[in-house]
C-alpha cells in the first residue's frame, strides 16, 4: 500500500527521495522493521529464551502452592 502511494507520489521509484517517504510514512502508520544483522537477531532470541526460562519455575511454584 505505501509502495503504492510512493509510486503514485513520485516520478521516478526507486529514488533516494521516495524511499525515505516510504520509510517515514510506514512507521508512522504503525509499521515495525525487523532486525537484519544477525548479530542483534541472536541476541534479541537469546534474551526471550532466558526470560521465557526464568518465568517457568515461577509458574510450577505458584502451581504448587496451590494445592497445599
Amino acid at each position: 500500500m505505501v509502495i503504492a502511494q510512493a509510486r503514485a507520489k513520485y516520478a521516478t521509484y526507486p529514488s533516494p527521495g521516495a524511499s525515505a517517504w516510504v520509510h517515514k510514512h510506514y512507521i508512522e502508520l504503525g509499521g515495525q522493521f525487523i532486525e537484519t544483522h544477525e548479530k542483534d537477531r541472536r541476541q534479541k532470541i537469546a534474551q526471550k529464551k532466558f526470560e521465557s526460562k526464568k518465568r517457568k519455575p515461577v509458574a510450577k511454584k505458584e502451581e504448587k502452592n496451590k494445592g497445599k
